[in-house]
C-alpha cells in the first residue's frame, strides 16, 4: 500500500474521527476525491491505496459501533 505524499502513518486520531461520525459525516480525510469529484462508492476510480483505507476506515467504524461508541 503506497500513502499519499504527506501522509502520516499510524493510527487516526480516534477522538476526531468520533466527533465526525457521532455528528452523522464521514470526516473528509476518509473520502477518496479524483479531480474534484468524491468517489467514495466508486472503487474502481479509487487508487489501491484509497481503497484499503476506506476499508480500514470501515472495520474502525464497525469496531465503534461493536464496543457501544456510536
Amino acid at each position: 500500500m503506497d500513502p499519499r505524499p504527506g501522509s502520516l502513518p499510524g493510527r487516526p486520531n480516534r477522538d476526531l474521527e468520533l466527533t465526525y461520525l457521532r455528528a452523522g459525516a464521514d470526516p473528509p480525510w476518509e473520502r477518496p476525491h479524483l479531480n474534484g469529484r468524491d468517489v467514495t462508492n466508486t472503487p474502481e476510480l479509487q487508487t489501491p491505496y484509497e481503497r484499503e483505507r476506506r476499508r480500514e476506515f470501515e472495520e474502525r467504524v464497525q469496531s465503534y459501533r461493536r464496543d457501544g461508541l456510536l
